[in-house]
């Protein structure tokens, strides 16, 4: 449906290109009417307000053409809102100027506003006033931000989190001492969801329940589970979490090899580990032709089991059943086939996860785990010099199930504890007010053009759209030991992988996850 919808828009453009030739010209001629003074205005409810006042055309060969323009659109002056206005003049030429005006109508308060301060790493991702702005929808969304600050008599200020609280444990102390000391840092908090239970087991952060039935009612139930910490929700996210991770390739090397896209085969259903290892081994017989310095897989080992324990049926941390199942069948199934790719020699020897290792940079790897927000980092992988392929991670042959991808440290909001219940009330509206918020399809459809922006492959684009909301969510890095900990699961899983040793392995650090989920978990 996809390939057919963007085929359509195509035909659609190319015919309103054609239509247009005969009023807007072509190439770099210029209309020879312009309209001037309908620039966009604010104006108090109840104000008076002229269309036309101020709001002139001139014509390179009739002068003054004011009396020309139409205007069409409606304000109400009475009620609060965005409205536009679009005018529109014929010239001398036969062709038709058009400006469209936007008319925000505020409600005049008689008492300063009240400040709702959203905290956040990177504030000119998400406030649509900042210059460098480089979020989606800016217009609109200034637009809703303008209507709910008239609305509700309040001022959205974005602001930077302070270098004290730069990222990780700093930002958590620095959030749980301002918020316990009764200053909070902002009203809305930019966090991770692996930092809930910190926050919340610090009091620094409140839960939103008792509003999801009025101002929260939009937050999907997917998002509810990614936010809930002991049966309550603290946070909240826009929309429901998407899969970020998978299998990028170097579809360059891909094609000179000569061996199959693994998008393809994940497209027809193949894309099981036998046909993974199949396909690792003809790419590793296909390099020996170009040099003896590139390998098949790239990246933290640990990273391929992390993801594929899920589609053999397992987890690693089983939050109902209150289980560390590091060592359960699926999982130790799950290393065992890695060892076996291990001891043919694909992977690399000290691959990296973030931004791949020399090897991968200069590619002379074929394929690597990372996340799709890779893609555009100028610090990851914005500047590689090939172009980029995706497929989902494989499933074992036994696997019936969907797919499933672990998700966890996503991006979410949580609200501040020492407000005052106003206060508190307020700011949780306010959020959910000034959010653009989706239907499914229309959450579908965004995706899909982010996508296409991202790969020039289809068979990758059409993998990545069948798996973008299949998430399950991961506990592993929220228990408060980090994976890469000298006790982290990451450090166990490779060397298990390596050594062969998995149930070893994974004993060693086993009772600290235990201890971890219990106090996480409440127990």
């Amino acid at each position: 449906m996809k390939k057919i919808f963007s085929v359509l828009l195509l035909l659609v453009a190319m015919f309103a290109l054609v239509a247009c030739d005969n009023t807007e010209g072509n190439g770099n001629d210029k209309n020879s009417a312009t309209i001037t003074g309908a620039a966009d205005v604010t104006i108090n409810v109840g104000d008076e307000f002229d269309p036309m006042n101020n709001v002139k055309a001139e014509d390179t060969v009739d002068g003054n053409i004011t009396t020309r323009i139409q205007v069409s659109g409606t304000v109400l002056t009475n009620t609060a809102g965005t409205y536009t206005l679009t005018y529109t003049v014929e010239g001398s030429d036969g062709k038709v100027t058009t400006v469209k005006r936007v008319v925000t109508v505020v409600q005049n308060h008689t008492t300063p506003p009240t400040e709702i301060v959203i905290m956040h790493g990177a504030p000119y991702e998400v406030d649509p006033f900042d210059a460098a702005y480089s979020g989606r929808e800016q217009q609109a969304r200034q637009n809703k931000q303008r209507e709910v600050e008239s609305r509700l008599n309040v001022k959205v200020v974005y602001k930077a989190y302070p270098a004290a609280a730069a990222w990780g444990p700093d930002r958590i102390n620095e959030i749980i001492k301002a918020s316990v000391a009764g200053a909070p840092l902002a009203d809305i908090l930019w966090t991770t969801s692996d930092w809930t239970a910190q926050l919340a087991n610090a009091n620094a952060i409140v839960p939103v329940d008792k509003y999801l039935e009025s101002t929260g009612a939009n937050i999907t139930e997917e998002a509810q589970q990614l936010g809930r910490f002991k049966s309550q929700f603290y946070a909240f996210s826009v929309n429901k979490p998407t899969v970020d991770v998978g299998l990028y390739f170097n579809i360059e090397l891909v094609n000179d090899l000569g061996i199959e896209n693994p998008a393809e085969l994940y497209n027809n259903g193949e894309w099981t580990w036998s046909k993974f290892e199949a396909w690792s081994d003809a790419a590793k017989a296909a390099l020996t032709s170009i040099g003896p310095d590139y390998k098949v897989l790239g990246g933290v080992r640990a990273v391929y089991a992390e993801n594929m324990i899920p589609l053999n049926g397992g987890s690693l941390i089983n939050a109902l059943s209150g289980r560390v199942a590091f060592h359960q069948t699926a999982a130790l199934e799950t290393y065992s086939f890695l060892h076996g790719l291990y001891n043919k020699g694909l992977f690399e020897g000290s691959g990296t996860y973030d931004s791949g290792s020399p090897l991968w940079q200069s590619g002379k790897v074929v394929m690597h785990p990372g996340s799709f927000w890779f893609l555009n980092a100028e610090n990851r992988w914005k500047n590689l010099a090939f172009d980029l392929g995706f497929v989902p991670y494989p499933s074992s042959d036994t696997y019936t199930g969907n797919y499933v991808s672990p998700i966890g440290g996503v991006a979410v909001y949580t609200l501040s504890s020492g407000l005052t219940p106003a206060k508190e009330a307020l700011a949780f509206q306010v959020w959910n007010e000034i959010q653009m918020w989706k239907t499914d399809t229309e959450f579908s459809d965004e995706f899909y053009a982010t996508l296409v922006q991202r790969f020039n492959d289809e068979a990758s684009i059409d993998a990545y759209l069948s798996i973008f909301d299949k998430t399950t969510l991961d506990l592993t890095g929220a228990l408060g030991i980090s994976r890469f900990a000298a006790n982290g699961w990451y450090g166990a899983a490779n060397l298990a992988i390596a050594n062969g040793d998995a149930r070893g392995e994974m004993d060693k650090i086993r009772p600290a996850y235990e201890d971890a989920l219990a106090s996480y978990l409440g127990q």
